[in-house]
């Protein structure tokens, strides 16, 4: 939808990290209706409600969602599933977890990334936690921590509440999700169910894009709650869905996953322990894609005949986490976790004569994680923190590939039944100050990331003197932070800086010279990135509000001394709201700068530089009505001028059967849309 409600408080001695500052952001009541981004709520972090509407209209999946938040965007390959980037970071530099659990995609080219399996609205706040500036949440979180969470406190009385949301836009666009608790003071059940779809999309000159997608999801949640302290959950989820693609050869028709978890947490158990959280959990993805599905089927010279590849991945976790009130000054947050994941894959390259389900599934890579972590909270002042935290990784994989490279040509794998291991570390100190209306804060944080799935085997990846990436180093990321949250009166500023310098960054290149044939490498290089986000809102009078967005990073590649690629240009949104008690309109002018900063054939696992690109401007509208106090309708058009455009880092485009040829995926043009939401 169009609007995003922003809680906005100012959290004079909460740090970030701190589940009472999630708790009170949570509960805040000072609410206002924006629609160019969602800003700071304390020092570096970000908190907002996926269940409200936003513009323009996400997709159904995690990374359009997270679009809406300053510094984030996202690449472009279809109609959903989209990868999503911070700060031009993306991959497992964003860890992403839903209710404490890792969650990781089975395609070699990020088909479906972790976003895709999560339904946003299955969930009641998202929080973001920026740069290397917590420990708390698992390894590897140089760019940004990602939370997706649910609600699970005791209820307070006996009853039935719930939600139902609904949006109907162009493209034949559905998206419905309904979420009902009902229980007692001893115990709850709450179940949650999603479905969307939608057709292939126009762009602004009416060319239809290959990008239709289907998704449903299903959770099932069990709390035992027999005092205010103390709750037992447990949690069942199923998803599943179809995702075209105008981007490569095959499109996703099967993106099941199976989730399994269980949690108990404690709540002032003494004087000295405040919180103990266990936690276990289990997910299983299984992914198939294939060229005859979602497409009508033509022969090529890489794929002659139908054909289909079926990766899955099971993953399992648990973590320990205890708060300790050390003194009254004095908090400590330790604890330890861990996972496991298995990679597995089979295919077909003639589905007619071989399918693929008559093949037993290989594994390729498994990966094995153990972490310590603590973070020490430090009251100065009443005014100012001081915030340390560090952890210690132990990290395992095994590579079981006996040959790299397609079917239709393989060589040995040099790294096959070879394992490696490293232990890692990182951490932060952070320095925090209140005064008034104003909060700032100056952090320096050290983060080293063992290398990924795709980074080590994906896509047939090899090294620069290998046919096996499997040996890259792993990178290290040292990032300086700096900001500001103000708010007085009308006015209302969240700015974050950062500079930082990483050894060892894990870049992807394509055609590079090590066999007869050229190959996409991993190298590890150096780099070196600046920039900014800016959210400022002023309130003219109780009807009129604007607000100003800025995101602005700028990448450096120092071993090849050019742009370090897969960076996104700046951008600015600038919106104008009015609010009439029962109801209220808005207009959100997006403006996206040309980018040429680029160096083609470089990037990450989630994309690479194609070519300069030109900028543009997106101007939309929206208007909602206020029925009751618990009902609400919004209608909007995104792209109001129908506009075609394409963002930088979109995918380019292949030959689809039926479909005119695009040389980058260009976005949806204009979009009517239509959203009711009740809360019961």
């Amino acid at each position: 939808m169009v609007s995003v409600l922003l809680a906005y408080p100012l959290l004079a001695k909460e740090p970030v990290g701190s589940p009472d500052a999630s708790a009170d952001i949570e509960h805040a009541n000072i609410e206002h209706i924006v629609v160019t981004s969602v800003a700071m709520q304390s020092p570096l972090t970000v908190v907002t409600n996926p269940k409200q509407p936003r513009q323009p209209l996400p997709a159904h999946d995690g990374a359009d969602y997270l679009r809406s938040i300053t510094g984030f965007s996202i690449i472009r390959k279809g109609g959903a599933s989209s990868d999503p980037l911070f700060r031009g970071m993306a991959g497992s530099r964003l860890n992403i977890l839903t209710d404490g659990d890792m969650l990781l995609g089975g395609c070699g080219s990020r088909m479906d990334p972790p976003t895709a399996y999560i339904a946003p609205q299955a969930y009641d706040k998202l929080t973001v936690i920026k740069g290397p500036q917590t420990v708390l949440y698992g390894p590897g979180s140089s760019a940004a921590t990602i939370l997706f969470e649910r609600n699970n406190r005791r209820l307070s009385q006996a009853g039935v509440s719930g939600s139902f949301n609904s949006t109907f836009a162009s493209a034949a666009r559905t998206d419905n999700a309904l979420d009902i608790t009902a229980g007692t003071t001893t115990g709850f059940a709450r179940a949650i169910a999603t479905f969307a779809r939608a057709d292939d999309y126009q762009d602004g000159a009416g060319q239809r894009i290959h990008s239709a997608y289907q998704r449903w999801s299903s959770q099932l949640e069990l709390g035992y709650t027999p005092t205010d302290n103390n709750t037992l959950l447990l949690k069942l989820g199923v998803s599943d869905g179809e995702a075209a693609y105008a981007d490569r050869l095959m499109d996703g028709n099967v993106f099941r996953r199976q989730n399994l978890g269980l949690k108990w947490s404690l709540n002032d158990i003494n004087h000295y322990l405040q919180r103990l959280d266990v936690q276990w959990y289990y997910n299983y993805i299984d992914h198939v894609m294939d060229n005859y599905s979602l497409r009508s089927f033509r022969p090529s010279m890489m794929m002659p005949m139908p054909g289909a590849s079926n990766p899955d991945r099971r993953t399992l976790g648990a973590r320990l986490y205890t708060e300790w009130f050390l003194t009254n000054d004095l908090s400590w947050q330790v604890g330890v976790d861990g996972a496991q994941n298995t990679h597995r894959i089979r295919g077909s390259m003639n589905q007619v004569v071989m399918p693929y389900q008559q093949r037993d599934k290989q594994e390729d890579i498994r990966f094995s994680q153990l972490g310590l972590f603590n973070e020490l909270i430090y009251q100065l002042s009443d005014n100012s923190q001081l915030i340390a935290g560090g952890r210690l990784d132990y990290w395992r994989a095994r590579d079981n590939r006996q040959m790299l490279g397609t079917m239709a040509q393989s060589q040995i794998n040099p790294s096959f039944g070879q394992s490696r291991d490293a232990y890692l570390t990182g951490g932060f100190v952070r320095y925090q100050y209140q005064l008034a209306a104003w909060q700032w804060y100056l952090g320096l944080g050290y983060n080293e990331r063992f290398p990924d799935y795709w980074e080590l085997a994906g896509a047939n990846r090899a090294a620069e003197q290998s046919v096996s990436a499997f040996y890259v180093r792993p990178e290290r990321t040292t990032q300086l932070d700096l900001g500001l949250v103000y708010q007085h009166q009308a006015w209302q500023l969240g700015l974050s800086l950062f500079a930082n310098n990483i050894n060892d960054y894990l870049l992807s290149q394509q055609n590079w010279p090590l066999t007869p044939q050229n190959v996409t490498v991993s190298r590890n290089i150096d780099t070196r990135s600046i920039g900014a986000e800016l959210d400022l809102s002023y309130q003219f009078n109780t009807h009129w509000q604007s607000s100003l967005a800025l995101a602005y990073v700028r990448g450096n590649n120092k071993t090849d001394n050019v742009a370090l690629a897969q960076q996104p240009p700046l951008e600015a949104k600038f919106a104008l709201n009015y609010d009439q008690q029962n109801w209220y309109s808005g207009v959100l002018w997006r403006l996206v700068a040309a980018q040429h900063r680029v160096a083609p054939g470089q990037g990450n696992i989630v994309g690479s530089d194609i070519a300069p690109s030109s900028g543009f401007g997106v101007l939309s509208w929206h208007a909602g009505w206020r029925f009751a106090e618990k009902i609400t309708m919004v209608a909007g058009v995104d792209n109001l001028l129908a506009h075609r455009y394409h963002e930088h880092l979109s995918k380019a485009g292949v030959m689809v059967n039926g479909y005119f040829p695009i040389s980058q995926i260009n976005e949806a043009g204009r979009t009517l849309w239509l959203n009711l939401n009740w809360q019961f």
